[in-house]
């Protein structure tokens, strides 16, 4: 299991994805129209090619996920499970391409077909250049040269009459039209993935990545051991835990670098692309170390509070709203604020020194355990905050995501 903290947006470190993740677009769609239509003829006639044509391409895709997808009948062509399986997932593939060009207004139709504008090889430039800083490292992730893909994706802008790569200094970076493209580039990306990893399931074989994002509550436990549990029922799975602050998790949520986000809710939250699920309340309390000062204090209050240093929670957080509410404008200060988001750093300064801070009993739930630190006061902050985990809005979990969204709330429940 690595656990990978992302240095950009999204984060290099998920940048690499294979070339042959995307098969020929315009292969994908003429199985998408013969599973519509059940008939290969019928089919030909809509795609415009020969059958011969059309049989070849339905033959590169069965193995390209090496799978027979339809049985030949004299009434037709009628798909397997597997078949099922990978219209379904197809389809939700060509639906992210769509719902990223719907708007772009090319007549005859507002939602142009993706694989009559784009490619395999854009889609995957476009990918791999919304994980990254610069086309260098883009280029290196899917195995081609950076002017190579800066040509590959003008190509596509010459094609769609549209500015999709803006120039910044030395480097270049996706316009908003282009980061909406590389959107639903990842995610149809990812639909692919979950279809091989449901073909395998049928087979017996449990294999795929489960990616889980991860805000500061729930990396202690919330996430650790449902994902340790997972990782050792089904040792195949690639675990991936990304730590991070809540916008660059978010937005590797939104392109599918990652399917599960847990932590404290946004509710609402910010695009209603995503889908917040609670699992449970949670509140906030006042830590030290265990010989703190304060530790005997029956019942410390804010005047208390203020004469020791503290540490601030990252701004922007639900629980830094909460820390402003106490120390912020018009209030006295403490004699010294830090700000400082890594769990590992805040442990350590509680344990050297007389600082305070504001975190949830969760998410020191191991060090109160071993006597490390200790809580101090359970009333000093009086907002409920709701922790659970976030999905996109119109994903279709996996069995082994359930099995681990299942262990997740057995873990939130354990803690009471």
């Amino acid at each position: 299991m690595s656990t990978e903290i992302p240095p950009h947006p999204i984060g290099e470190s998920l940048a690499t994805r294979p070339v042959e993740a995307f098969p020929n677009l315009r292969h994908l769609w003429a199985f998408l129209e013969v599973g519509c239509l059940n008939s290969m003829n019928k089919a030909a006639a809509v795609m415009n090619l020969s059958q011969p044509a059309l049989t070849q391409a339905i033959t590169r895709i069965e193995r390209a996920f090496s799978e027979e997808f339809f049985t030949r009948h004299p009434t037709g062509m009628h798909p397997t499970r597997a078949g099922e399986r990978a219209l379904r997932r197809i389809r939700r593939a060509f639906d992210a391409l769509s719902a990223a060009l719907v708007d772009l207004d090319f007549a005859p139709t507002a939602a142009p077909r993706p694989d009559l504008l784009l490619t395999s090889s854009q889609l995957a430039a476009l990918g791999a250049l919304v994980r990254t800083t610069g086309q260098e490292a883009a280029a290196r992730g899917i195995g081609v040269t950076p002017p190579s893909l800066v040509r590959n994706l003008r190509g596509l802008e010459n094609r769609l009459g549209r500015t999709l790569l803006l120039r910044d200094g030395s480097q270049i970076r996706l316009s908003a039209l282009g980061t909406r493209l590389a959107r639903g580039a990842c995610l149809a990306e990812r639909e692919l993935e979950l279809l091989r990893e449901e073909l395998d399931l049928d087979r017996g074989m449990t294999r795929g990545r489960l990616s889980v994002g991860a805000l500061p509550l729930a990396r202690p436990y919330v996430a650790a051991k449902p994902l340790v549990t997972i990782a050792l029922r089904h040792p195949a799975i690639k675990v991936r835990l990304v730590e991070g602050a809540y916008p660059p998790l978010l937005e590797a949520l939104r392109n599918g670098d990652i399917d599960i986000l847990l932590g404290t809710l946004r509710q609402p939250p910010p695009f209603d692309d995503v889908v917040e699920h609670v699992l449970a309340d949670d509140m906030l309390c006042v830590v030290g170390r265990t010989d703190h000062p304060l530790a005997g204090h029956p019942a410390p209050g804010v005047a208390e509070f203020r004469k020791y240093p503290w540490i601030a929670p990252r701004q922007g957080s639900p629980a830094r709203q909460e820390f402003d509410a106490i120390f912020g404008a018009g209030q006295p200060s403490p004699p010294q604020m830090m700000e400082v988001a890594s769990h590992v750093a805040v442990r350590a300064i509680l344990h050297e020194s007389d600082a305070l801070a504001l975190v949830s009993r969760r998410q020191i739930r191991y060090e109160e355990a071993s006597n490390q630190l200790a809580v101090l006061s359970t009333t000093l902050a009086g907002a409920l905050r709701r922790i659970g985990y976030t999905l996109r809005s119109d994903c279709e979990p996996t069995p082994v995501q359930q099995e681990f969204l299942a262990e997740v709330a057995a873990a939130v429940a354990d803690e009471g």
